[in-house]
């Protein structure tokens, strides 16, 4: 399975996607958004491909009613927690979670691969607008039902967009 990971897209309004990342969006099998869409646009985009799996992070004001802050989802055999990471203390995101196979969240703009005792700990750092550090990311997550999970950021440019 081939999971697209995103997170803080911070479109407001309009939004303009490379193909090398279109690219990556058709080949998905399921796509998850950590949260701070900021609007409604790219949501919307993004949930009519009917793979979409999302959060709200402490930016989707227009979304609050909509999205979840965090949601377990089970792929492959594997448990699941997707949030943004705004309403806990990341430090100790694998504690907090440890009934979880993979935690995946957003919020740093950080992109982060780590495992912590066989428990996957993932960001796919900011999509958009990343004022943290020089490149822009996603990420994604292969799992198979006999192998162990595989993930891998992608650069989207060296300076923000």
């Amino acid at each position: 399975m081939n999971i697209l990971i995103l997170s803080d897209t911070h479109f407001r309004r309009s939004f303009s996607l490379g193909s090398d990342f279109m690219k990556k969006l058709s080949e998905a099998d399921r796509i998850i958004h950590c949260g701070d869409f900021t609007g409604s646009e790219f949501y919307n985009f993004l949930n009519s491909t009917g793979k979409l799996t999302a959060v709200r992070g402490n930016n989707d004001h227009e979304l609050k009613d909509l999205l979840p802050a965090e949601v377990q989802i089970e792929l492959e055999g594997r448990k699941i927690t997707v949030l943004h990471g705004h309403l806990c203390s990341l430090s100790t995101i694998h504690l907090r979670y440890q009934n979880s196979d993979i935690v995946i969240h957003g919020h740093t703009h950080h992109p982060q691969i780590e495992n912590i005792g066989g428990q996957l700990i993932l960001n796919p750092g900011s999509f958009s607008m990343n004022r943290y550090v020089d490149q822009n990311t996603f990420m994604t997550l292969y799992l198979g039902p006999s192998e162990e999970p595989r993930a891998e950021i992608h650069y989207l440019n060296n300076r923000r967009t």
